[in-house]
């Protein structure tokens, strides 16, 4: 089993990080092979709208030659995908939304898609106290994820977490990444 993490925080070591870490550790415990992407240290450039990944001989490739392709592919020969970011005003980082307008590529021109049943779990983490404050938005977000094929899992959201080091507060984060996990290594 292959499971793709993608990091969508501008902080290497904070709260959405730890617990993608967690994550892909589990999963690597249990025998899944992993891959890591951090968003922030790569060069992403936004989609073009030039279709190219629609035509005929392209199916599931990007025109642009930057560093989105290498993802594109673990992503279309994954098993899984974990996709941690922190809630900036009211949504994924910018980070994180690149990468997702940059998936255009796994849809068919006929907005099927390229996936084969990947899995998807989405960790957000927000200094908003009330985890539900922004439920709508993740609701979206997963069927945003739904609608490019993959198969999502509840997102976990964890909130109250201004400074980076909040997660470690709450054991009970680290129990729910471990629930997780499960899900995602099951059938």
């Amino acid at each position: 089993m292959k499971i793709v993490g993608i990091y969508g925080s501008p902080r290497v070591k904070g709260n959405s990080a730890q617990l993608l870490d967690a994550v892909l550790t589990q999963a690597e415990g249990k025998g899944a092979q992993i891959v890591k992407h951090h968003l922030n240290s790569l060069s992403i450039r936004g989609c073009q709208a030039c279709y190219s990944c629609r035509l005929k001989g392209n199916e599931g490739k990007c025109a642009l030659k930057d560093d989105m392709n290498p993802i594109l592919d673990d992503v279309l020969t994954s098993n899984a995908v974990v996709l941690a970011s922190p809630v900036y005003m009211w949504q994924v980082t910018a980070q994180a939304k690149l990468f997702t307008d940059r998936l255009m590529p796994v849809l068919k021109p006929d907005y099927s898609s390229w996936l084969t049943g990947q899995k998807l779990l989405s960790i957000y983490t927000q200094g908003q106290p009330d985890i539900s404050k922004f439920a709508p938005y993740f609701e979206h977000v997963n069927q945003m994820f739904a609608f490019l094929g993959f198969r999502t899992l509840a997102p976990l959201v964890f909130g109250g977490l201004r400074n980076i080091d909040d997660i470690q507060k709450h054991p009970a984060a680290f129990e729910q990444v471990q629930q997780a996990v499960n899900g995602l290594l099951a059938g």
